[in-house]
């Protein structure tokens, strides 16, 4: 409700004429729904003599002038409310009016970025209306009595503007959601595309279905980016931030040089690859490139400021039908220098190691782990890692045979007492850790931390016999009505299953077996005791579909059958 108290009214079609409110007067708000029509704008008639309105309401067809929906407002303040919740595409104004003029009110709709088309009425033929007018683009300037001819005229010419400005915002608005969009585009472009799934005909298919400016000679270059040892910089950057941090800095140093950034495409946690374009005044050559020391410039920049280690390789300058091959020569450039950092290596310059490394500490490491001793042995792990790094021998292949040697003489370990490895490490959270093992000196350290620590504290769980037996007769109060058998529990526990069932006997003083009888024995004389359950009911609730067995497993053992047990201890 307006300040002024002014109510809220609906006019509504009947047959042809128009219901005014019981008062009679014109309220501060009225609507007027012109029915079905092809452009349906919303106008805005401001008046505080309510004749006039009444007037250009009945005496104008608004469905050939295009107005769908007519509200009315007596003063300023009415017309701003409307304007705030209605979106106007025409306003009628009077320009002399109580307190505030026509001219105060289109000020405040042009500070306020409304887009409206303004009609301007008055009775006042001042020469100085007419060029204010004028000075607010108004539509036209009419003087009253209103010629209505006149005015229909100005009404059409103002759907005419407004509906040409309804289109120029759509496709403004879309010009900007294409250009918000163009990145994900791009970089969506680029990541099929290093996948493999954009090769040959369809490059030029998708670059012409994406719009994006690439000719067929275009020249690329690839950069690809690894962060802190391939893993993801949580607690300084998050990735999305980290890219975005990434595609504008190397975008303001390859600027001068004659290169766009096209992308920066995920390939993976901590890793990315860049995508960078170069425009027809570019340098010709990576060397170029290289000799300016563009990527270095960058690399620098990204240590001091963010503070993270970084792996860069530069690949060689080609068309975009040559980027795969490229990027898996980038792939391959990384996999054989994983302790080289904070240094550009370039593809052209690049030369595989031929590297066979023995491990020379791995006798030492394994009479370290018979005798448990933990902290000497990881500590060892670390020296030799850290070696490798210093001499830059650290290669995926080399991380892959460090990584079979710890495993297979932890494996080794744990099968000579018994325990089952496969089992102790199956989960996805070792899955993890066996990928990012090879993906750099810090993670294969963290492997074998893992591996060995978790295997000695297991082998360590399992000497206190009385955990393991346990842990078994726990699984076995709770599960003894299904089918238990001794292989399921072995895996439980990750041991041999004789060597698990000898811990159990030697500490629960029964074997497995007859320690679920008992069990299973035991729960069916409560219920025979305790309950109207049918017998048979009895027998399958206990684990035995067969009822017979059942009675013949119940009566050597308490020496009554079932009915004759119940008849005697029913209470």
């Amino acid at each position: 409700m307006p300040a002024d108290g002014a109510g809220v009214c609906c006019l509504t079609a009947m047959q042809g004429k128009y219901a005014l409110p019981v008062s009679g007067r014109l309220t501060w708000i009225q609507l007027l729904r012109c029915g079905s029509m092809g452009v349906r704008m919303k106008l805005l008639m401001v008046d505080d003599e309510e004749y006039v309105v009444e007037g250009i309401k009945r005496h104008l067809d608004w469905e050939k002038c295009g107005v769908g929906e007519i509200y009315a407002a007596s003063s300023m303040k009415q017309a701003q409310s409307i304007m705030e919740m209605v979106p106007i595409d025409i306003i009628i104004s009077d320009i002399v009016m109580p307190k505030q003029s026509g001219f105060d009110f289109i000020h405040w709709v042009r500070d306020n970025r409304y887009r409206v088309q303004v009609i301007f009425l008055t009775s006042y033929a001042e020469f100085d209306y007419a060029r204010r007018a004028i000075s607010m683009n108004s539509v036209d300037y009419l003087l009253k009595p209103i010629d209505y001819e006149k005015l229909a005229d100005a009404v059409c010419r103002a759907v005419q503007k407004a509906a040409q400005a309804r289109q120029n915002e759509a496709e403004r608005k879309e010009s900007r959601l294409w250009r918000q969009n163009q990145s994900l585009l791009r970089r969506d472009f680029w990541m099929e595309l290093l996948q493999g799934n954009i090769t040959g005909d369809a490059f030029e298919e998708e670059r012409t279905k994406r719009r994006l400016p690439y000719a067929g000679e275009t020249q690329f270059l690839l950069l690809y980016l690894t962060f802190h040892d391939g893993m993801n910089c949580q607690g300084m950057w998050d990735e999305k931030t980290l890219y975005f941090i990434v595609e504008n800095v190397l975008s303001e140093m390859l600027e001068g040089v004659g290169f766009l950034v096209e992308a920066v495409a995920p390939r993976g946690k901590g890793c990315s690859v860049a995508v960078c374009r170069r425009m027809e005044s570019g340098v010709q050559t990576v060397k170029t490139l290289k000799e300016k020391g563009v990527f270095e410039q960058f690399i620098r920049w990204m240590g001091e400021k963010l503070q993270m280690d970084i792996w860069c390789g530069v690949g060689s300058l080609g068309r975009a039908d040559a980027l795969l091959n490229s990027f898996l020569l980038l792939q391959d450039m990384r996999d054989n220098s994983l302790s080289v950092w904070n240094r550009v290596l370039y593809q052209s310059d690049f030369e595989c190691p031929e590297t066979s490394l023995q491990n020379p500490n791995l006798g030492v490491w394994k009479a370290l782990l018979e005798e448990g001793k933990e902290e000497e042995l990881l500590a060892s792990i670390e020296t030799y890692l850290e070696e490798l790094e210093e001499k830059e021998l650290v290669t995926r292949e080399i991380l892959r045979v460090f990584q079979m040697d710890v495993m297979q003489m932890v494996y080794s370990w744990l099968e000579r007492r018994e325990i089952k490895a496969h089992l102790l490490f199956d989960g996805k959270g070792s899955e993890n850790d066996y990928q990012n093992a090879l993906k750099g000196m810090r993670s294969a350290k963290q492997f074998s931390c893992n591996l060995i620590s978790r295997a000695i504290q297991y082998e360590k769980y399992i000497n206190k016999t009385e955990s393991v037996a346990e842990q078994i007769r726990q699984y076995i109060d709770v599960h003894y009505k299904e089918e238990i058998r001794r292989d399921s529990l072995g895996e439980i526990v990750y041991l041999n299953t004789d060597y698990m069932s000898r811990i159990f006997k030697k500490e629960m003083g029964v074997s497995i077996s007859s320690y679920i009888l008992q069990k299973r024995v035991e729960e069916a004389k409560k219920l025979l005791a305790q309950s109207n359950l049918p017998i048979n009911t009895v027998s399958i609730y206990v684990g035995y579909s067969n009822f017979s067995y059942f009675t013949k497993m119940f009566k050597e053992n308490t020496g009554y059958s079932p009915l004759d047990y119940r008849r005697k201890f029913r209470g």
